[in-house]
């Protein structure tokens, strides 16, 4: 029961920010989403890898909102800090994708300091 449920939402949830790339607040509350599940549910971090890759795709695609790159941000520190506990190599995945360059960027915003550049 609620397992198939869970992995249904899971996959629904992941399937929205490529159905709605050019919206900056769905985007926005999408990375929000994944900033809280990876790091209240570390152990969903393997399941949602494709969901980090569109969140480093929407910090490429709207560099200029600041709220959007904070929550981005903290996805990624998230997904990383809870990836050392599964056999995904997400962090290797993430810099893949470049997201060493969006996070030197959303560094230079006031608000997102913290979090871009957390360990």
């Amino acid at each position: 029961g609620g397992s198939n449920s869970s992995s249904s939402s899971l996959t629904s949830l992941i399937a929205l920010p490529s159905q709605y790339r050019t919206n900056p607040q769905l985007q926005t509350q999408f990375c929000a989403v994944m900033a809280a599940l990876c790091l209240c549910s570390p152990s969903h971090v393997p399941r949602v890898v494709n969901g980090l890759k569109d969140v480093v795709a929407a910090m490429k695609r709207f560099p200029e909102n600041v709220t959007l790159q904070r929550h981005a941000c903290l996805a990624v520190r998230n997904a990383a800090s809870s990836a050392r506990t599964t056999s995904v190599d997400v962090q290797t995945m993430l810099l893949e994708l470049g997201v060493g360059r969006c996070l030197k960027r959303a560094g230079v915003e006031r608000g997102c300091v913290d979090e871009a550049y957390a360990e």
